[in-house]
């Protein structure tokens, strides 16, 4: 019995040798929506308008990190884009999902006067702004215990009206689980988003 829990911590202690000696990582990821089951077309056009990546500066180079033993950090970044063009995108997908046609609309200053100013063809008309997108992970030998954080707010116009409301959703689950997998937090982090942004739009339209 005590050889084999003289082996365990054995182990124990080449694991977090290896996490303290390895140097710091960078993991690229993907931001988009989840699609679920697209609805038959509309002739309904939505004017998307870039959603503000409205994070402290500091913070704008990455998605999140990962604390590891020996205080080392690994950084969680966007792979070849910006948060707010994969957060647009993300929206835009949700109305093409739903049959909507999308297209971009930059004109808008998110006030119930400014739908005045819309072309006359567009049946809706969002805009919004990230106030927070994160993972924060800290893995210990064995357990990596990973917070994620996602708000955001969104300007829905009905153009026609020339009604608008703002809505604020925010995201933060916890997990706790053996080693940290990129792909898994990945799926994870996509999953939030996708909630957030049917929470923000069902039901506003």
């Amino acid at each position: 019995m005590k050889e084999k829990s003289f082996v365990f911590f054995m182990i124990l202690g080449l694991i977090a040798t290896s996490f303290g000696c390895a140097g710091s990582r960078i993991y690229l990821m993907d931001v988009r929506y989840i699609p679920e089951r697209k609805a038959p077309p509309t002739s309904k056009l939505v004017g998307v308008c870039p959603f503000e990546d409205a994070r402290e500066e500091k913070e704008k180079e990455t998605i999140g990190i990962r604390h590891r033993p020996g205080n080392k950090i690994d950084l969680l970044k966007l792979e070849g884009i910006t948060l707010s063009k994969s957060v647009t995108q993300a929206v835009k997908d949700y109305f093409a999902e739903r049959g909507f046609e999308v297209t971009d609309c930059k004109g808008w200053d998110k006030s119930a006067e400014g739908l005045a100013l819309l072309p006359e063809d567009l049946f809706l008309v969002v805009g919004g702004r990230i106030d927070s997108f994160k993972v924060e992970a800290r893995s210990g030998i064995t357990i990596t215990d990973t917070h994620y954080m996602v708000k955001m707010d969104a300007s829905i116009g009905q153009v026609e009206k020339r009604k608008m409301v703002i809505r604020t959703i925010e995201s933060a689950p916890k997990s706790k689980k053996m080693g940290f997998d990129p792909d898994e937090v990945k799926a994870q982090l996509n999953g939030i988003l996708t909630e957030v942004i049917q929470k923000l739009f069902e039901g506003k339209y």
